[in-house]
């Protein structure tokens, strides 16, 4: 909350937050899983009920909410394929959207990225493209010359073997997976 002060649950996202302790400013979905819709109206909550179905609740919120980056809890941890339509959305998206699970960040990596991090740091890549353009600074394992592809060859448990890292690539559709304590490094540098 400190980075990101404005609340927004997606849909039944709104079940698990603390009654009382946390309330959104928004609640967005087709509004078919989240448990007292009334009850959250009453104390201020937004009620925005969106009942198309071609694009999940994590997608309405992205696209209804205007913020210039978002942290997004809850998606990493549960559903399996409510996770993997989150990475689907984090590629499609123009804004800069970090998934905060209990123990990875994951987003999607810009074309040209130059960041710090302790070395031997954990940096794993998953293409959800096909990628042969890239290459790397600071890293063990070097990226140029590999050809990436969710079906064939990723990027998992790669390290820093320097402070400063630099990733580039063409195109999109690199998720960059990295350990979530370097949340606010990271936040930083969008």
């Amino acid at each position: 909350m400190r980075l990101a002060p404005e609340l927004v649950a997606a849909d039944g996202g709104a079940n698990y937050l603390k009654y009382g302790k946390y309330i959104p400013a928004y609640i967005i979905g087709d509004c078919d899983s989240v448990e007292g819709i009334k009850k959250w109206e009453s104390k201020g909550a937004k009620i925005l009920k969106i009942t198309e179905q071609d694009s999940t609740d994590f997608e309405k919120c992205i696209r209804n909410i205007i913020a210039p980056k978002f942290i997004c809890l809850g998606f990493a941890n549960e559903r399996l394929d409510h996770f993997l339509a989150v990475c689907s959305a984090l590629i499609k998206s123009k804004k800069p959207i970090f998934i905060l699970g209990n123990r990875d960040l994951i987003f999607h990596l810009p074309p040209k990225f130059k960041f710090e991090l302790p070395i031997h740091s954990r940096i794993s890549l998953y293409p959800l493209r096909e990628i042969s353009s890239m290459s790397s600074k600071g890293l063990k394992y070097q990226l140029k010359g590999i050809k990436f592809s969710p079906a064939d060859r990723i990027g998992t448990s790669n390290l820093s073997v320097c402070n400063e890292i630099e990733i580039s690539y063409k195109g999109g559709g690199m998720l960059a997976i990295i350990s979530k304590e370097h949340l606010e490094k990271i936040w930083k540098l969008f």
